[in-house]
């Protein structure tokens, strides 16, 4: 190559790395726009000089808006907060470790059966410690993932997963219903809303100290994760000849990505397309597919688009509130739509 190539390649990388960094400084900004808007709007509406006073617990803000703001609305944003930050970065991991760009917990069974199993510890009150309902959740999603990837070859079409993902997930809501419904002490509609499409209208600060030790979990995913999803990327034959164990290193990336939608099914249950969309949205506005950037960026994406659609939730309908897996939906099967028609479900298999 030529000093003139030389140089163009090395003033497009600059270009596309500026780019990037422009990009991402953008979308913290917007994330951290979405928590402060968050926590301004609602029954009565604030100021942010009024929610800044409120968080500080300075003397210049009153009792009640000190209350609504960290009692009511705090919890529930950081809670929307990590929900999304979680379910991003797992379906990042998993579309790349499965080669599949329909892959998320939604899609392939996971979320279904980890609310399952929550929704039968919660609506029979069974002796079992509120700190462990995410290791329930994980160890049913893990075998309700593991069950349906053994059912569909990973060299097979992607939308024979979704299939069969879909079918798998129409049955265990129905299960969840039944639960539900059968249980002694019925929690009504708001306990379905939460198991079935997922809702935050019950994360208190209880909720968040749950979940709080599992978010440990996502920047050890963004240290760890990122050079194996890159190689695994170039096919298994290079994997392998790099040193890379393909079936294991695939086996410990599933259940990482099950292990950060597990807290998020505890607490908020499945909410829905955010894991699917977020890594989409991030490779198209940086221009990408590293791992190791698009997962921390799939973790910013994802935490906007729960905590807008909990915005709406709360706000669209008021004083009527709707889940904010229903909102989810609205933003994600449109796009699931634009994905199947512009052909990425053909995307080729894996070699």
């Amino acid at each position: 190559m030529n000093d003139r190539g030389l140089l163009r390649r090395r003033s497009l990388f600059r270009g596309r790395s500026a780019r990037a960094a422009i990009v991402v400084l953008l979308i913290a900004c917007l994330c951290a726009a979405v928590a402060v808007v968050s926590l301004m709007q609602g029954t009565p509406d604030l100021s942010v000089g009024q929610v800044l006073d409120a968080l500080s617990g300075s003397g210049t803000s009153e009792g009640n808006q000190r209350f609504i703001v960290q009692n009511l609305r705090l919890p529930r944003v950081i809670g929307g907060l990590v929900a999304g930050g979680m379910l991003g970065v797992s379906g990042a991991v998993m579309q790349d470790t499965l080669r599949n760009p329909l892959a998320g917990p939604e899609l392939i069974g996971v979320s279904a059966g980890a609310s399952l199993a929550v929704a039968t510890i919660v609506a029979f009150r069974l002796p079992f410690p509120g700190i462990a309902l995410p290791l329930a959740a994980l160890a049913a999603g893990l075998a309700t993932g593991t069950l349906i990837l053994s059912l569909v070859s990973l060299k097979s079409n992607p939308m024979r997963m979704l299939l069969v993902g879909a079918a798998f997930t129409a049955l265990l809501n129905a299960l969840v219903i039944a639960v539900i419904t059968l249980a002694p002490n019925f929690g009504g509609v708001s306990i379905i809303y939460r198991f079935l499409v997922g809702s935050l209208s019950d994360v208190q600060w209880e909720e968040v100290r749950l979940v709080a030790p599992w978010t440990v979990a996502l920047p050890v995913v963004f240290l760890l994760a990122g050079r194996p999803l890159n190689i695994l990327a170039l096919g298994d034959e290079m994997a392998e000849g790099l040193g890379v164990g393909v079936r294991r290193t695939r086996a410990l990336l599933f259940a990482a990505a099950v292990l950060l939608v597990a807290p998020v099914i505890a607490i908020a249950g499945p909410i829905g397309f955010v894991a699917l969309v977020s890594p989409h949205i991030v490779r198209r506005l940086l221009r990408t597919s590293d791992a190791r950037i698009v997962l921390p960026v799939s973790a910013a994406v994802g935490a906007i688009l729960v905590v807008s659609a909990d915005m709406a939730a709360r706000l669209a309908l008021h004083p009527h509130e709707i889940a904010v897996g229903l909102w989810t939906v609205v933003l994600g099967a449109p796009a699931l739509l634009v994905l199947m028609q512009r052909g990425l479900v053909r995307r080729r298999a894996i070699p």
